[in-house]
């Protein structure tokens, strides 16, 4: 008998988190949305709530803060596939692996592009943005990244240049191709992503010195 309601307390318990967590994702979608659609400092929480059918004092619950949504809503997208990146490519070489980062920045772009070029846009004139976008988010990004680098300066295969100024250019090179290159139509000539990283990655690897 105490087996059987410890069981059904469980599964109430089981069914009380999911509803919880499916909540959290419901705000979080919403979020996603409303701030597309109006912008960072153009939302209100109260507007999330309305889109996620949900009071807003339970979005209070689940976040602090405005700024804390933002972050939980592009950490996912942001940080998640460069995580997987990680884990499915240790044994490869630091060049491969930029490689393939470059392939999946450029893919990332373009499922997200609206969002990240609106993200990236506000984070010029609002600080919570960028404070949330650049070390709530990229932070992450860079602790990931910095040892590929660091790799393969200690093999040879990159240059002891310093790695914030290069990684920045890197990343400049990846971020004006992805959201200008379905605007600049006749300098974005290539077929597919893993073709524009061959591309990118060649020069910024060896530029356009014999």
């Amino acid at each position: 008998m105490n087996l059987n309601s410890n069981l059904k307390t469980e599964q109430k318990e089981n069914q009380r988190k999911k509803t919880v967590e499916q909540r959290r994702q419901d705000i979080l979608v919403a979020s996603l949305r409303i701030f597309a659609e109006k912008g960072y400092n153009g939302s209100t929480t109260a507007e999330i709530a309305r889109a996620a059918g949900v009071a807003e004092g339970t979005i209070f619950r689940h976040f602090s803060t405005k700024k804390e949504i933002l972050i939980a809503v592009l950490e996912p997208k942001i940080i998640d596939g460069l995580i997987q990146l990680d884990k499915e490519h240790w044994e490869d070489t630091p060049t491969e692996f930029f490689r393939h980062f470059l392939r999946n920045r450029l893919e990332l772009i373009k499922e997200n592009e609206s969002l990240i070029r609106l993200m990236f846009a506000e984070s010029q004139y609002h600080i919570e943005v960028r404070e949330a976008l650049f070390k709530g988010v990229i932070g992450q990004g860079i602790s990931i990244i910095r040892p590929w680098f660091e790799k393969g300066v200690e093999q040879g295969e990159f240059k002891d240049l310093p790695f914030l100024p290069t990684i920045r250019s890197f990343m400049g090179m990846i971020m004006v191709y992805g959201l200008f290159g379905n605007v600049l139509i006749g300098f974005s000539p290539e077929k597919s992503n893993e073709e524009a990283a061959d591309h990118i990655l060649d020069l910024f690897l060896h530029g356009l010195a014999r």
